[in-house]
Formats: C-alpha cells, structure tokens, sequence
C-alpha cells in the first residue's frame, strides 16, 4: 500500500488501482499522517492543518470518522495508530511518495554522475502534478509546501548539472527551461541553463538569459548577479568547457555572538536540542523575558558549530526591545552580504529577496539562529527552504503560527532550580562568598524567582560590594515595594521590570487589562472564571486574553485553563494597579469565590443550605454538580481561598471560613481545620448562628485530634448558641465528645435530643451523622453489640443519599463494631469497601485509616507492609502523627484519633 503526495492524494494497493477518497477532509488526515510517518500527530494539531486553523464543534468528532475510515482501507504495509497524545501513520518510508522523493534526492548527492542522473530523474518523476493538487486549505500546504518545492528545485538543478557532465546538454536544457520559466529570478537554476545552452552552442540564448536575468534582478530586488551566475556568464564568455559555474570563493559566516560567561545547568534543554541534529528543522526556544533564552541558544549553537560546515548566521530581530523591532527586509539583507551577495539594496521586494535567500541555501548545511522574535512574520522570509539547515529560534512569545505551519519543535525555557541558580551566584561571586551563607543563598534565590537575569543583577551588585553579606542584600530584597527597583542596572536602565513592561505594552488591550487587573489577585495562580469575575466579561473572553498574556510568556499554562505567573511577575501586576480605585473589581472577585466555594460546601458538607447570597453574582462559574468535583475545586483553590480570608471583610471571612471547613473536614485535614475556624470565629462574632457553626466544626476536628477538653469545652458554647439544624448537629458532637471522654450518661442524652432534632427537621444527612456518632458513643462504652443497631442505620440512610466522606465514616464505624463483636471476616469487608469509597471520595485520613486496620486484619504479611506503608505517605502529606499501629475498637484512649465527627 502507497500513499502518494506529489500531485493528487492517492492509496493505492499493490499492483492496483487507487482508492477512491472522495471526502476532501479524509484526503486531508491521509496527507497530515503520512507527511509525519511513524511520528505522533497530536490531535489539536491535526484539527488544526485539516481544518485550516478553524475546526467547528463537530471536527473532533469528524476526524476519528475519517480515522476510522482509513484504517479499514489501508494494507497491511501500512497501520495508523491512537497514540497519546493523537495519531500516527505508521509504516516504511518507501511507501509514500514525499519520503521516496526525499532518499533518491540525498541518494543522489554523493553517487556517480550516472547514477545520480537515474535517481534524481525517478525522484522527479514522481511529481504528478502540484504537491496536494486536490487538498485545499493554507496551513496543511504551508507547514509543508516550500521544503518540498525547494528539494525540487534544487534535484533540477543537480539534474541539469549531471546531465551537463555526462554530455546529455540538451536533455538537461529541457528540463531546466521549463523550470527557469517559473523561477527567473533563483540564480543557481539560471545558471545551469546557461552552461546548458552553451554546451549545446546556443551561446547567444545563454547570454540572453544572464541578460534578461540581470535586469530583472536589479529591478525586482535591487542587486546584481551573485558570484555563481556571474561565473556562468564568464564561462558562456570565454567559452569555457567548464561543464558547472564555479563559485567564487565566499568565507562561510560565522556570526555567533560570544556565550555569556558563567552559563550553569540546562543540561536537559541543551539534550532536546542536540535531537534537532537528527532531524534538522526549526528549533524554538520560547520562556518569559529574563529566563535565558538567548544565553541557552548561543551555548547549544557554539557546541554544534562544527556540525554546520557552511556557517552559522545570527540577527537579533529585536522584538521586545525598547527600540523599534528590526525589519525583516533588513535582516534578509544582512543575511544575503554574508552569503556574499553583492549591491544588496532594500529597495527589492521581501518575497523575492526570501527566494534569493532560500536558493543561496539550497546546497548548504548552515545554522540559522534568530534572536528574540517578535512574530511568525518576522520568522518565516528567514526560514530557509533546505532541510539540511537548522533554524534556531528565541522568543517571549509562543509563536503556535510557526508549530502548526512549519513544523517547529518547541522548548519552553523556565526559570533555574534552585541548585542551578546556586552554582550561578557561585559563578559569579565565588565559592567564598556563597558557602559561608547558605541559608541566606537559599532565600536570594527564591527572592529572585530563578530567574537569571535577577540573578546576574544581584550577582553583579554584591561582586561590586564585596564588603556586604549576601543576608544584607536579601534584607533590602525582602520588601515588596523596592523588590523590582532591586533588580535594575543602574548605568542602562536595564532589568526585571524594563523587561517585564516591553512585554506589557506590547499586549493587546484587552490582554493588557487582564495581565493588570492580576495584580487585584492575591495568589499566583488563577482560571479563566476568576479572571472573568474581575474583568466582569464572561469566562470565554477572559480565556481568549489570558491564552494572549501566556502567549507573550507573562503567564505559564500550568494545567488547562489554570494559568501561574512568577512572584516578580506579581509584584509587578500590583504596581501596574497601585494607587486605583479596584475595590468593585476586588468585591466581584470575593463574591465569585464565594459563591463557587458555597456550592462546593453544599456538595460536602451535611448541612446543603446556602451559607451566603453574594451581592455581585458571578456572570461565568464552574458547574459542580458531584462530590469529586467539589474536592477537585478546593484542591487547586485551596491557596487562593486562604489568602482570601485575610483580604476580605468580616462577613464574607467567616462564609469562607465555613466553606473550607467543609473542604478540610473531608479531606482529613485537622490542624488546617482548627486554624479556619478560628478565623472564622474572630469574623462571626455577634452572629450566633454562624459562631454556632463554626464552633461545631472546631469541636469536632479538636475530637478528632485528641483534645478532647477544648472539644467539649467548644461543642457546650456551640449547643448554647445553636437552634434548628445546627442544634441537634451541635449536641450530636458533643455526645461524642462527651462519651470519649467517659461521661456516658450525659453522651447519650444528648445524641438523643440530637435525634429527635434532626427527625423533626427530616434532614438525612445531619441524621446519618447523629446515627454514626451514636454507634461511636456506645462503642466507647464497650456496647458493641448495641452499636450494631445505629451503625446499620446510618449505613442505610447513606445508601440513599450521594456519595460522601460522612459515608466512609459510617463503614468505619461499621467495620469497628462488627470487629469488636467478633465478625471479623465481615469487618475486613466493610473496611475494604470503607477504602474504595474513602478513595473515590479523597477522603485521605479515612483512607489511611482503612489502610492501617486491613493490615491488622490480613494474614498476608506483604500485603500489610504495603497497607502500613500507604497509610504512613498519606500522614506525611497531611503533616500528621502516625498512628498507632495496633488497636482495639473497645479502647476508647486509641479511638480519640481514629473516629470522625464532622
């Protein structure tokens, strides 16, 4: 089976007919694998070149129908495959036509003339037409269109020079002529015409030639001929029986600027670039201003110089500089007097002078570095059309135009570890200075965010000062309001936040205002809804502008749709906004988090009703509709909401304050618990029923903890304030309370009235809850068989209600009972079954809880290494003592820090 490219999209079979693909977007997914045979085509990106840049809804969906298609219609020489992260053709490169074009052209470079004659004219014969003749559509073409057409032209001409040695003049002639007639101006093509003609004594037409070519080339790019088509002529001339144009000897360039002293780590950057060797294509270095880019290109670009025979060119397009970025026609033109192009002038059209470039290229192996990038636009009349050269290019901007059409490889370049930064201040300072202060070497660090510009700034100062201690410095770095001053070069001017503001001017307006509006945002890390909210735009338009900003490599999409900026980066947010009047835009934002954290808190916690209506609905939210959803939400805003707390006003502190506490009574963290519901307690003060709430949590994660004094002593304040709800919650935990404590008598008189409570106000979950904590105060009595009773009956109101953390409580409360009444073959079934809904639900303490008595119950000695073991990694992530090893479900000592009582 073949696929054939150069012409038509063809499948044909062996020794058969092609296959009929009438669908132009199944012509189009055939093209886009087979010109990426055994690589991965990512999925976005196939939507992209088959749609032109603009797939509708329905694409996604499309494009696995015409996968689907295709694989029933290929041979066995050929498999498409679903690989992470899209697709991927796979099979032997003689099966497509653009691969067998490409091996019998390089098969021809170093083969005989008569051989190279054969397989340059079977490579050209297996054009049939235009390449993708019957595909539409810019970007599939341009991500492949002009590497082929070169390769082409550049066979004609080798062609022509072979046929020319092996004395076939005039076949060559027929060739070249055709091709002249569409690219007068490429010279090489022009001067193999030339020789031709002359060779089969047509000496007048070949002057005529060099002189219309002349001409033309004065006229439409402003120069003269170059060395190898004034030679051509000199030959035609002097009739020289030279059978090829001799070029005039040009010094390769060698135009690498020198590396940057003191360049540390980027080991793993500078591998991933040595792999573009094998495959040489364009290379991109994209990261935020100051991260190194350049200092990275120019060590990689230094080490592999020997392996681009013909030279290296560099330009710096100045593109986030304070100057105007430079011009493309002006870096083309530098380009060319290296190539030793002589009388270049500006005055030549861009498109013809990028065709001069890319035919001085055609033969060569060079290295192309460009330098701070600005745009696709200022790229692509630099790329050469070879693919023996390799393109390396630097910039602050993502440049997806430059992946989807020309295929770049893209390697984003982050900020220094922080021994990476280590050995970059011991660079510059000396190992003297930087051993004896350790401690204050690791906070300058982090002061600096990594970033080596910062760090060569502050490197620079103390090696200029070499009486300071380097804990001097990071004193003055500590205050947030001369941070970025800090970071500036004095005699330029130069520095984090000149950088930073190039790039924050050059953002469109709605970006801009996004990118500043951040600086309203207490965290480091924000989504598309939260931005909205500050904006007051929907979540969509605030997507578009923060894609915009992390284009520009101010903001790192860390996840989909979740977008971090450095520390410096905040800093300098918050100056952009100093001294404005934002306190409706703060307000929008409180109230979004509100809002969302409320729904989340109705999903966890056994109390569902609304804990606030916010004043400024959000206009786009995140629907949370389960349990898991709720937890995924608190997870990643779990920073944000606690940096809230201290910036909101006492109303809206303890309304999150409830909403985390629900957050951390599932997750299992207690001591987080404790601190929210402090806070909360010093904002509520005068509001019984939230104080009442509030002291309710705070009792139950002082029980959970083994305070058992505070806990009662907190669960009496809460039931004195409480009413409703929140009343029988209240004297359900202290019951418990009551009862670890041995107060038996009075525990269950109130779990009692707990009931009767939450009976009346037919709430099942604050019922469940009170079951549960009932078969936990007689269980503390050494009642087990009387616990049976209540435990079963909190597992059933369970089984009617959503999965829950309150669910896997109750089955360890079931499990216990049924092992303290001797069923232990049904206990470590309830626990096993505890552990799957611990897990699916994240409940994290409850899981390692289930973790530690499996392994108590299991006969296989493996098999509880591996529980204990689970269970001590979750109580180092929740920063927690381990608990004890074994226990008894009747000592009641031990159950003060196995059983919830949110």
């Amino acid at each position: 089976m073949r696929v054939n490219l150069l012409g038509t999209v063809e499948l044909v079979p062996a020794g058969d007919e092609p296959v009929l693909l009438a669908a132009t977007k199944r012509r189009a997914v055939l093209a886009a694998l087979a010109l990426e045979l055994n690589r991965v085509v990512s999925g976005d990106r196939l939507l992209s070149l088959v749609w032109d840049g603009a797939p509708p809804p329905q694409a996604k969906a499309a494009l696995q129908g015409h996968v689907a298609q295709l694989r029933k219609l290929l041979g066995s020489t050929l498999d498409l495959v679903t690989r992470a992260p899209g697709y991927a053709l796979v099979g032997a490169r003689h099966e497509v036509d653009v691969f067998r074009f490409e091996d019998l052209v390089a098969g021809a470079w170093q083969a005989d003339d008569e051989t190279a004659a054969e397989r340059l004219t079977s490579a050209l014969e297996l054009w049939r037409g235009p390449f993708l003749a019957d595909v539409p559509g810019r970007r599939l073409h341009e991500a492949y269109e002009a590497r082929l057409e070169e390769l082409r032209l550049t066979a004609v001409e080798e062609l022509g020079a072979r046929l020319v040695e092996l004395g076939r003049a005039g076949q060559a002639v027929t060739s070249l002529r055709a091709a002249v007639a569409d690219h007068p101006l490429r010279e090489p093509l022009v001067a193999r015409l030339m020789l031709a003609l002359h060779r089969t004594g047509r000496q007048a037409e070949a002057l005529d030639l060099f002189g219309r070519t002349r001409a033309q080339l004065a006229d439409e790019l402003g120069v003269d001929p170059g060395p190898e088509l004034r030679a051509a002529h000199h030959a035609v001339l002097t009739d020289d029986p030279s059978p090829r144009p001799s070029r005039t000897s040009v010094q390769a360039p060698a135009q690498l600027p020198h590396e940057h002293r003191g360049f540390v780590g980027r080991h793993t950057e500078l591998s991933v670039l040595d792999g573009l060797l094998a495959d040489a294509g364009i290379g991109l270095l994209a990261g935020p201003p100051g991260v190194g880019k350049t200092a990275l290109a120019l060590r990689w670009a230094h080490r592999v110089a020997d392996k681009f025979p013909d030279g290296q060119l560099f330009v710096d397009l100045r593109g986030f500089a304070e100057r105007k970025p430079l011009d493309v026609k002006t870096a083309l033109v530098g380009f060319l007097r290296a190539l030793g192009v002589e009388n270049v002038r500006l005055s030549g059209g861009l498109d013809a002078l990028a065709a001069q470039y890319r035919s001085l290229l055609a033969q060569r192996r060079m290295l192309i570095v460009l330098d701070n990038a600005r745009s696709v636009e200022q790229v692509r009349p630099l790329l050469p059309g070879s693919p023996r050269c390799l393109v390396l290019v630097t910039s602050r901007h993502g440049l997806d135009d430059l992946v989807v059409t020309e295929g770049a490889v893209v390697l984003g370049v982050d900020t220094l570890d922080d021994r990476t930064a280590g050995e970059l201040l011991a660079a510059g300072l000396g190992r003297h200075r930087t051993e004896p202060e350790p401690e204050a070497i690791a906070e300058l660090i982090g002061l600096c965010d990594g970033l080596p510009l910062a760090l060569r700034i502050v490197s620079a100062r103390l090696a200029s000062r070499p009486r300071w201690t380097i804990q001097a410095l990071v004193d003055e770095l500590r205050d947030e309001q001369s941070r970025l001053a800090a970071f500036t070069l004095p005699e330029e001017g130069r520095g984090v936040q000149s950088a930073l503001a190039v790039s924050y001017r050059e953002l469109p307006e709605g970006a801009a205002r996004t990118f500043r509006s951040l600086g309203l945002h207490p965290g480091t890390d924000i989504d598309s809804y939260a931005a909205a909210a500050l904006l007051d735009v929907n979540a969509g338009t605030a997507r578009t502008h923060l894609r915009t900003v992390a284009s520009a490599s101010l903001l790192h999409e860390s996840t989909p749709d979740r977008y971090v900026r450095h520390d410096l980066v905040r800093l300098f947010t918050r100056q952009l906004v100093a001294g404005e009047d934002n306190q409706e835009s703060v307000d929008r934002l409180l109230d979004y988090y509100l809002h969302v954290a409320d729904a989340a808190r109705a999903l966890l916690s056994e109390q569902p009703e609304p804990v606030t209506t916010p004043v400024h609905r959000p206009v786009s939210f995140p629907e949370l509709t389960s349990y898991r959803s709720a937890m995924e939400w608190f997870e990643l805003e779990e920073h944000n909401l606690r940096l809230l707390l201290d910036a909101s006003d006492q109303r809206r502190t303890w309304q999150l304050a409830l909403c985390l506490d629900a957050f951390y009574a599932q997750n299992g963290n207690l001591v987080d618990r404790v601190k929210v519901c402090r806070t909360g307690l010093a904002a509520a003060h005068g509001d019984r029923e939230a104080e009442a709430r509030l002291l309710v949590s705070e009792g139950a994660a002082l029980a959970d903890l083994g305070e058992l004094e505070d806990a009662v002593r907190e669960s009496e304040r809460a039931v004195r304030l409480a009413s409703g709800k929140i009343e029988g919650m209240a004297r359900a935990n202290l019951g418990y309370c009551l009862a670890v404590t041995g107060r038996f008598a009075d525990a269950r008189e109130r779990i009692r009235e707990a009931l009767e409570i939450t009976r009346a106000t037919g709430d099942l979950r604050a019922q469940a809850a009170v079951l549960d904590r009932l078969a936990n105060a007689l269980l503390c009595q050494n009642k087990a068989a009387e616990a049976l009773v209540p435990a079963r009956q909190a597992l059933e109101v369970h089984a009617s209600l959503p999965l829950s953390a309150a669910h896997a409580a109750a089955l360890y409360t079931a499990g216990s009972v049924l092992r303290a009444t001797g069923q232990t073959e049904a206990a470590l079934r309830t626990f096993q079954d505890g552990l799957c809904l611990a897990d699916r639900v994240r409940d994290l303490r409850h899981v390692a809880l289930f973790h530690l008595v499996i392994a108590e119950l299991q006969g296989d000695e493996e098999s509880a290494v591996a529980h204990r073991e689970a269970a001590r990694s979750i109580h180092r992530r929740l920063g927690v003592v381990e608990l004890p090893a074994s226990r008894r479900a009747s000592d009641s000592e031990t159950r003060r820090t196995e059983h919830r009582s949110s």
